[in-house]
């Protein structure tokens, strides 16, 4: 079943993410690494104006068909050219009628870790390659 949501409604559970703890968090990461591309993020500036700028993700996504929410559970920092590419592989995913699991969201995020790793690479090895090409910072 496919769950149509409007676009006010999606901008309305975004800007629910958008606290002030939420964004305190998000500050605290400029200079760190990116968790998905490992690069260095700066600053926040405005959408597409700096791709290593911090960002609030949704590590399952912010979706009724995913489940995903603004919980803090569900938050972490990356770069927006990262932030990006995941949304654009969504919405390639989306437009497909493919509904990725919540482990894979989480597993990519935290690729780093060996746990994580050894789950994409063994039960979404496409997935992640095809992921992987939709985060251009990515090493």
């Amino acid at each position: 079943m496919i769950v149509n949501i409007s676009k006010k409604k999606m901008k309305h559970l975004r800007k629910k993410a958008r606290t002030p703890a939420n964004l305190r968090f998000r500050d605290s990461k400029v200079g760190s690494e990116c968790l998905q591309c490992n690069l260095p993020m700066t600053k926040s500036s405005p959408a597409g104006e700096d791709l290593s700028s911090v960002t609030i993700e949704h590590i399952v996504p912010l979706d009724p068909r995913y489940g995903g929410d603004s919980k803090s559970s569900n938050l972490e920092i990356i770069c927006f050219s990262c932030n990006n590419g995941r949304n654009q592989y969504k919405k390639k995913n989306d437009d497909l009628g493919i509904i990725l699991p919540d482990l894979f969201w989480w597993s990519s995020i935290y690729h780093n870790n060996h746990f994580c790793k050894k789950i994409l690479l063994e039960f979404f090895p496409h997935e992640w390659d095809e992921l992987k090409n939709f985060l251009p910072r990515m090493k």
